[in-house]
């Protein structure tokens, strides 16, 4: 079990910048410094800015919104986009804006979207094909298992019908010396073949290997190369498992500005500065998630109407239809169709899971305020 990161970090032209250590919250005997966060001295010119009036936001409601993040010790930054433009900003705790700090589940978002680019390059053949065809070297050394049989679609909406309990699996998944054999080793849970959503950290991980196997390359330097260049993203950690492979579910750090840019482009259709970067149809598909009706998620606090698919989270928020990337203890892009708006927010990592959903339900009526206020 990972005792605490040992960095490499460097620009998109250096090494592949990793963290040898999960990042898996409550898994640490002793928690990272400043929750892990990375000091870096990146620019800030990466946004258009402006004042909030000149977008259609009240002045007066952005600051009761930051004034109001004051109250929540637990969080580190708010970043605040309307219609391209930058409109606030406010950090807290000692967080600046150059911190790369963890983005937890935040990191399957990227995978989903990810995945998206891998389709549209034929480098996948479809959401349907099975890990007995995506994994299939893996599978060779723990032949007969259920996974095998496991579709990509049933990876990104958690419907892969193995056995898993979120709450208290998550160090085994740590302590694994492979996180892809620990995930294909599984077995299936009690109703297999149902379609039972079950939200698995360990299934998710396995979005790394397939693209892994997909492009040749590890999903670090597949995503600087399809992702993180194209947005401007310059400098990242994202953690390994013990046999050195990039864990597919967590571990990416970058900064909130960087979390915002994926929320807006991914708004914008996969669109960047006049680029695409993710197909637009495929984001269709992804937002077009299945309702969670029935479950212990269907409505949480400030947000209901809960729905899933591809690895993105959907729901109402403060009157509106949102779209959200969505982590652990607070980590989250908060897309807003109908205001044009992403609102990107980090806090406090390293915290056990009964705290980190206060945490994220307090956060959710913060964001869920600031979007009532605007018309």
């Amino acid at each position: 079990m990972a005792t605490g990161p040992d960095f490499s970090l460097g620009k998109l032209t250096a090494p592949s910048p990793v963290v040898h250590g999960s990042g898996l919250p409550g898994t640490y005997h002793n928690i990272p410094a400043n929750d892990g966060a990375i000091n870096t001295s990146i620019p800030t010119n990466d946004w258009v800015t402006g004042t909030p009036d000149s977008q259609a936001v009240s002045s007066a409601a952005l600051q009761a919104f930051f004034r109001s993040g004051e109250r929540l010790p637990y969080l580190y930054s708010l970043v605040v986009i309307r219609n391209g433009v930058l409109v606030g900003e406010q950090y807290y705790a000692g967080a600046k804006s150059s911190d790369l700090r963890h983005i937890a589940s935040c990191t399957k978002t990227v995978g989903s979207l990810l995945i998206g680019v891998a389709l549209s390059e034929n480098k996948i053949s479809g959401t349907l094909a099975t890990l007995g065809s995506l994994l299939a070297d893996q599978l060779a050394l723990t032949p007969h298992v259920f996974a095998s049989g496991i579709t990509l679609q049933q990876l990104l909406d958690m419907n892969s019908n193995q056995s898993w309990d979120e709450s208290t699996q998550l160090p085994l998944l740590d302590a694994a010396h492979s996180a892809t054999a620990f995930a294909l080793a599984l077995p299936p849970g009690d109703a297999p073949g149902s379609g039972h959503w079950n939200y698995s950290t360990a299934s998710a991980h396995l979005i790394s290997p397939i693209l892994k196997n997909a492009y040749g390359m590890d999903v670090l330097d597949m995503a600087k190369a399809k992702l993180f260049e194209p947005l401007g993203i310059e400098q990242f950690t994202w953690g390994t498992d013990p046999s050195g492979e990039i864990y597919g579910s967590f571990g990416l750090q970058i900064r909130t500005r960087d979390l915002a840019k994926i929320g807006w482009m991914s708004l914008q259709g996969g669109q960047w500065q006049g680029q695409t970067v993710v197909p637009c149809d495929w984001l269709k598909t992804s937002f077009a998630t299945n309702r969670l009706t029935g479950t212990e998620f269907a409505n949480d606090g400030a947000l209901t109407n809960i729905g899933y698919g591809n690895f993105w989270w959907t729901g109402m928020l403060g009157g509106q239809e949102v779209i959200l990337a969505w982590g652990h203890g607070g980590q989250c892009a908060i897309l807003v169709p109908a205001l044009q708006m992403v609102v990107a927010t980090q806090a406090a990592f390293f915290v056990p899971l009964d705290d980190a959903v206060a945490h994220e339900d307090s956060i959710l009526e913060l964001v869920a305020d600031l979007i009532a206020s605007i018309t």
